[in-house]
């Protein structure tokens, strides 16, 4: 057992080693993903574009960066906008019609590839956890339980005992974020984290207002609710209205912002520096440590939400 764990960390350090010779020595990046002159699968190396602001529009905005890169190139030099949905013009057309995906294809499609990648780790992640629970537990193991532990405290404390059943709510709203925000430490082309995307944070923001705002008015009846929002006196009813929107954009802002800043600063230093050291420490500063501090931030507000409405 000790020899496969070796190996697979010999195996893990050679593929880092090599992405960052072919980033810094052979300006290459890796590409996976279907063959646009083929049609069939493809793992090459492909050149690499060494103008900043290039990188920079083509991974937050692909779809602006095609239409601007084929306004200034030759027919032969032009890219196809499907050849970034696995050269699919089925998948880029689908994309294309659902809301506000007109001119927002790749990053749809970017955005749902990611959250059913990420959907689909957690549950495979938690059946296994489940069928390998055991009286003294393994390291995988003791680290779910600390977090576990850690957000069971933060709920019991601000709801009360007796509202417990909001505690897997909450674990898998800092879980999701959490995995999210640390998906960008895959060093494979193409895996960003969905929480760049106003659409997915404001998206978390509104399932979690929602969610406040329907127990509220479970517990205090429609005519308390309504009451509610005409403290102290009804003048100030759109005042009260307005600030509980404002939740709404402070929560997901906050989130959105620090993501892609983040994801900003990195795509910079990574050109200035050929993608070597110093991209490492920004991921550990802005993926890990800034990562985990927004998914918690997130998960203790909408707490705090809650708690203001259905607690005495």
């Amino acid at each position: 057992m000790t020899k496969k764990k070796m190996r697979l960390r010999y195996i893990c350090l050679i593929f880092l080693v090599l992405l960052i010779a072919i980033s810094f020595f052979l300006k290459k990046q890796l590409y996976i993903g279907k063959d646009h002159r083929t049609g069939q699968f493809s793992f090459e190396l492909q050149d690499k574009d060494e103008d900043m602001s290039a990188a920079i529009k083509s991974d937050i905005q692909p779809d602006k960066y095609i239409i601007e890169h084929n306004h200034h190139h030759p027919a032969d030099q032009q890219i196809q906008p499907w050849e970034k949905t696995y050269n699919s013009k089925f998948i880029y057309n689908i994309f294309s019609k659902v809301p506000m995906g007109e001119g927002n294809a790749i990053s749809n499609f970017v955005t749902w590839r990611m959250v059913i990648a990420i959907d689909i780790f957690m549950i495979l992640v938690a059946l296994y956890l489940r069928k390998k629970l055991q009286f003294i537990p393994s390291k995988a193991q003791l680290i779910f339980e600390m977090v576990f532990d850690f957000i069971e405290d933060l709920v019991i404390v601000s709801l009360g005992e007796k509202n417990r059943k909001f505690l897997p709510f909450f674990l898998t709203l800092f879980l999701f974020i959490w995995v999210c925000n640390w998906s960008s430490m895959i060093p494979i082309p193409g895996i960003v984290e969905p929480t760049r995307y106003l659409n997915i944070t404001v998206g978390l923001g509104l399932m979690t207002l929602g969610l406040v705002h329907y127990n509220a008015l479970k517990k205090k009846g429609i005519v308390e609710y309504v009451k509610g929002f005409c403290e102290p006196v009804f003048l100030f009813a759109p005042l009260n209205i307005v600030g509980e929107l404002a939740k709404v954009v402070s929560i997901s802002f906050r989130l959105f912002g620090n993501i892609f800043g983040g994801a900003i600063i990195a795509i910079v230093v990574t050109s200035l520096t050929k993608a070597v050291l110093v991209p490492i420490g920004l991921n550990l500063f802005f993926t890990m440590f800034a990562g985990t501090i927004q998914a918690f931030v997130f998960t203790m507000l909408a707490v705090t939400y809650l708690s203001l409405e259905i607690t005495d």
